[in-house]
Formats: structure tokens, sequence, C-alpha cells
């Protein structure tokens, strides 16, 4: 064989190489592509904490302290709401006149619908648990609010997401869930 022939051959394939892959890749003028929604669910990482401070208490107990993530915070009064694309966790202390937890986060609904039901107790204090779906911008949204009593007050922890997204989240929740106080 000829050696400028193999050499050309070479070269040519060489360049077909570094065209296709221009041609494959998109180029230099294509946006990244969206992250994938099959990755891992987002975390929480422990030593990050919302704290509500009950009055009238000291020592262990006097203060609730929620496991939250490293997300975009924005705050409103009492409220902490931290944000990651369309999940939002938020957290909140509403005074209450009920007795209890289910009393106080049935109040809190106000007939908004969904269900609102006991939830085992967390850090030792009372619970329950409202769950909805509304829609926003045409795309249906789910919601868990969980209620912790806390004397004249309620605790409560929010997490919402696109109904197709909620379950592959929830450890979001399942971890702003592990409260200690």
């Amino acid at each position: 064989m000829n050696k400028k022939l193999v050499g050309t051959a070479v070269i040519g394939a060489a360049v077909l190489a570094v065209v296709a892959a221009q041609f494959l890749s998109g180029g230099d003028d294509t946006p990244a592509a969206a992250p994938s929604s099959t990755g891992p669910a987002p975390a929480i990482t422990p030593s990050t904490l919302e704290i509500y401070r009950l009055p009238d208490a000291s020592g262990p107990g006097s203060a609730i302290e929620i496991p939250v993530p490293s997300w975009a915070v924005s705050r409103d009064k009492e409220r902490a709401s931290y944000r990651q694309g369309e999940l939002l966790l938020e957290t909140d202390r509403v005074p209450i006149t009920q007795e209890d937890a289910l009393g106080g986060l049935w109040a809190v609904a106000g007939g908004q619908g969904g269900t609102v039901v006991a939830h085992a107790p967390i850090a030792d204090r009372d619970a329950a648990e409202w769950d909805y779906t509304y829609e926003r911008g045409g795309e249906p949204r789910r919601v868990t609010v969980v209620g912790l009593g806390a004397g004249d007050a309620l605790v409560t922890v929010r997490f919402e997401a696109p109904v197709a997204e909620f379950e592959r989240n929830r450890g979001v929740l399942d971890d702003a869930l592990k409260i200690r106080g």
C-alpha cells in the first residue's frame, strides 16, 4: 500500500470523527441538558436546623429543632421557606388555642380539603398530618403538612412537590421530621 494513501485515510478518519462528534453533541451553541429527574433525591444535612424556641421553657425540650436542607431560603416572620427547583419545604410556628396537634391542624386546614389525621408522636410531642393536592399553573401539586403541639402554638413542617415528583423526593420530608426537642 502507498504510504500517502494510508496517511490520507488516517487523517480523513480523524476529521470524520471530529465532525461526527461535533454534530452528535450539538456543538457549543447547544445548551446543557436539564438535570435528570431520575437522579438521587435531595437530602438534608443534619447540622442545618430551623429552631423554634418555646416560651417559658428551659433545658431539654425548650426548643423544637427541625433539620432543613441547604437550599435557597426566604423568611417571613416565623415561616422559613426552603426551595430547590419545584420542591418546597416550609417550617412555621402558628399560634393556636386548640388543646392538641390534631385540633390545631384542623384549624389550620380550615376546610381547604384533603385529609387530616393523627400522626405518631414526634420528639415526644403529639402530632397530626394533613395531606392534600391542588393545581398551580395547570400542574397538580401534592402537599403534606405535619403539625406538632408546642404549648400555645403549632409548629408545622410542610413539604410540597409536583405530584409526579412527590414520592421520589419524600425523603426530604422524612429527614425534616427527625425533629429534636
